[in-house]
């Protein structure tokens, strides 16, 4: 099982360096969804260096597991934060904006395992 947490997490921490230095960065596709959710460019830049402090926290716990639990509980919670934006902007019952509200759930589940996993694998 330690190998599955090691995987999840290296594969996280991907996605999160990714997606924050999108954010540091204001790219146009990833700002213009957050300004319609009312996430100015400051919160924007906040959101995307704790995404990357949680990928590389995720990246270091591989040698060091409760940086790596800490991480995930972090982004896990930043994700949840994130689920309620959507839903006071009621992205699930629009069509158009559903695949945006619906990442941040799938995201929340699969780090909310691997913190599972790594706590049953410390």
């Amino acid at each position: 099982m330690s190998f599955v947490a090691n995987a999840l997490s290296t594969l996280i921490a991907l996605v999160f360096l990714l997606a924050g230095a999108q954010k540091v960065l204001l790219r146009d596709p990833v700002t213009a969804n957050l300004l319609r959710l009312g996430v100015g460019s400051t919160m924007t830049r906040a959101i995307g260096a704790l995404e990357i402090a949680g990928a590389l926290g995720l990246a270091a716990g591989l040698w060091l597991k409760p940086l790596a639990i800490a991480a995930a509980a972090g982004l896990t919670l930043l994700l949840i934060g994130a689920v309620g934006f959507h839903l006071r902007a009621r992205d699930f019952t629009h069509r158009r904006h559903r695949s945006h509200a619906v990442a941040p759930v799938v995201l929340a589940v699969v780090t909310g395992t691997t913190m599972a996993l790594l706590l049953a694998t410390s």
